[in-house]
């Protein structure tokens, strides 16, 4: 056996091969905007644009600790040959300004920090490149509250998405219209992916244009239609719709209206409705959505109440009939004289 491993050894040595280090192994403290990182933040390091280590976080603000037995801290693993090159990091896709020499079989705590709240691209597991075009409101940066889910961004028309290898989403986001009427949100946790089984890097939404929009069912009103993207994205649980209407268009809408939410199906070319919860107060319509598609806010108004304004008669509401033209005098005279003559030729004909 002596033999065998010397001869293994020797073999590698020829080969020209270099040898692993021992990793060098970090923690520490991480903000995304001056508030601790939610959990579920992914910081990656790289050497040289290499990927080279990956932690998620579990607690907020933190990655690992002095504790080894906590685990939890990021391993960067390198050649002996890497020794004293820099180690670059991304939070959230975000570079960190915080670098540090990589050293073979090195504990270091080192505090990173970026701003904003993450999202864009860079090293790890972003789940795509950012689309490319979208705009983030101002004000839209939230404080974290750790006992709080996080909040989701919020962008204009389209927005990056963050995810796992896995799809499953880290960094929460929530796509407007251009007019704020309707809005699209992908939580923290669920799993987002493509038509294809990929994690989802980008969702869109955006309002149809009216003549755009497909023939709506009999008896059906569409207020206002989304067509939100990519098309064919699944979700898991399912990310939430929201529509919300200017006063005027709320009064706009008949007081007997029943409000739905239907998606396109462009196989069976027909709408099919949703369940949707519509709350009167702030003038929304939210509902839940498994898939991408076209979605419209409708609006239909019961066959009775259509029908009373149309002036067709519906059971029970028959309206009184009014009384005909009077008689005149001289045939109600001999209505009279007719009854008396019948009378008496009848009392005769008994005698």
């Amino acid at each position: 056996m002596l033999i065998l491993l010397l001869g293994l050894v020797a073999g590698a040595a020829a080969a020209g091969d270099t040898p692993p280090a021992f990793p060098h192994v970090l923690y520490g403290s991480v903000t995304i905007g001056g508030s601790p990182a939610p959990a579920g933040t992914v910081i990656t390091a790289t050497i040289g644009g290499t990927e080279c280590g990956l932690v998620q976080t579990v607690e907020a603000g933190r990655y690992g600790s002095p504790d080894e037995s906590r685990g939890n801290r990021l391993v960067v693993a390198a050649a002996t040959d890497q020794a004293g090159e820099t180690i670059t990091f991304y939070v959230n896709g975000v570079a960190a300004p915080e670098t540090v020499t990589f050293a073979s079989g090195a504990v270091t705590a080192l505090d990173l920090s970026v701003a904003g709240s993450g999202g864009g691209g860079g090293g790890g597991n972003t789940g795509g490149s950012g689309g490319g075009g979208s705009s983030k409101d101002p004000g839209s940066e939230l404080t974290y509250d750790p006992n709080a889910p996080a909040a989701p961004e919020i962008f204009t028309g389209n927005a990056p998405l963050t995810t796992s290898a896995a799809g499953v989403v880290l960094t929460p986001v929530t796509v407007t219209t251009e007019d704020k009427a309707g809005a699209v949100t992908i939580p923290e946790g669920t799993t987002a992916r493509d038509q294809d089984g990929n994690p989802l890097g980008e969702v869109t939404c955006a309002e149809v244009a009216q003549a755009e929009v497909p023939p709506a069912p009999p008896g059906t009103n569409i207020a206002i239609a989304l067509v939100c993207g990519p098309t064919g994205a699944t979700f898991d649980p399912p990310a939430l719709l929201t529509y919300t209407l200017s006063e005027e268009e709320w009064g706009g809408i008949d007081e007997e209206a029943v409000l739905s939410v239907m998606w396109y199906n462009p196989e069976t070319r027909d709408w099919q409705e949703i369940a949707a919860t519509v709350d009167p107060a702030t003038r929304t319509v939210t509902a839940e959505v498994d898939h991408f598609s076209i979605y419209a806010l409708a609006w239909t108004v019961p066959a009775t109440v259509a029908a009373g304004a149309e002036g067709t008669v519906t059971p029970g509401d028959e309206p009184a009939r009014e009384p005909g033209p009077a008689l005149p005098t001289w045939a109600l005279a001999l209505i009279v004289v007719l009854a008396i003559a019948l009378a008496v030729s009848l009392l005769v004909r008994r005698k």
